[in-house]
């Protein structure tokens, strides 16, 4: 399902976004759409003025949809319904370390190894398969993928 297959692809461009300061944060818009896109888009311009850096990056360890809905009325009103496929994936955090100025790790050395983000992944111009983007990821700390 290409909606899963975006994750994978989202997660490296957040990745990038972070390792990367000069790179746009335009290339967000790629990959997630508002709410998501705009949360994230802040979120980097914040973490990049207070000087730090990414290092390292996140592995992708499941990935698992929960809900699929194919329900298309872009003109509902008051707000469109799109194509919908949540997500459930489990990510690996632990080789991603962020940075100040001065090379100090600014993670507190007890953060849970594990990010479970539960993404909501919309179609934008269904039924084009290049259309999905993702639109909330929120997510927690957990010990492991099991929760």
């Amino acid at each position: 399902m290409q909606a899963v297959g975006l994750i994978p692809t989202y997660l490296r461009t957040i990745d990038d976004l972070y390792l990367e300061p000069s790179r746009s944060l335009d290339d967000i818009y790629d990959v997630a759409v508002a709410p998501e896109a705009t949360a994230e888009a802040t979120a980097i311009e914040t973490f990049r003025a207070q000087g730090y850096r990414q290092v390292g990056r996140s592995q992708l360890v499941t990935t698992s949809a929960s809900s699929v809905d194919l329900t298309n009325d872009p003109a509902a009103s008051p707000s469109p319904v799109l194509p919908n496929v949540v997500v459930t994936a489990c990510v690996d955090v632990s080789q991603v370390q962020a940075i100040d100025q001065s090379g100090t790790s600014v993670v507190p050395p007890d953060r849970p190894r594990y990010l479970v983000q539960r993404l909501t992944v919309v179609n934008t111009n269904y039924p084009d398969a290049t259309s999905w983007r993702v639109s909330a990821a929120p997510n927690a700390q957990a010990q492991s993928c099991d929760g």
